[in-house]
């Protein structure tokens, strides 16, 4: 745990790879998350946390999207590691796996396209740049991810430093 510590006030760069390897050894997902300060004060992330790649054709199911109960984040303030987080997920699996069965719904109604960040709360189908077409329709590529929404709720949370 001292060696987790110590990185605390050091960059993200120097974030071991032997470190993030012991973490999802056991599985605990791994996050370096960037936040920023509103003009309050407040802290909000800026990045979602990307969790795996949609395959329209063939949707990962949900025990292997969310194979873990833990994440351990390294929160950065400009490339700054603040604080260390192990935020446990098991209160908000029921939230997650509705959040799931909507997007793959979607995806399996051939609804790829109506999907939007806002009808969920804190697993969404980001939309990426990139488009792939799927029953003869074109549509942008998505991945699941974190919402910004639920790690606000997590960044609230802080309970390791």
């Amino acid at each position: 745990m001292d060696e987790l510590e110590n990185l605390v006030g050091k960059s993200i760069f120097d974030i071991d790879s032997d470190i993030v390897d012991a973490l999802e050894s056991i599985n605990i997902k791994v996050a370096v998350l960037e936040y920023k300060y509103k003009n309050c004060g407040k802290r909000y992330p800026i990045e979602t946390l990307n969790l795996a790649d949609i395959d329209y054709e063939n949707v990962i199911l949900f025990d292997d999207l969310i194979d873990f109960e833990k994440i351990f984040i390294f929160w950065h303030f400009k490339n700054q590691i603040t604080d260390l987080e192990l935020f446990n997920i098991s209160d908000d699996l029921k939230n997650i796996k509705e959040d799931y069965i909507l997007i793959t719904q979607k995806i399996e109604n051939n609804q790829s396209s109506n999907i939007r960040q806002g009808d969920t709360k804190f697993l969404a189908a980001k939309r990426l740049d990139e488009t792939v077409e799927v029953n003869n329709k074109i549509v942008n590529k998505r991945e699941f991810v974190f919402t910004k929404r639920y790690l606000q709720k997590i960044l609230n949370d802080i309970k390791l430093y």
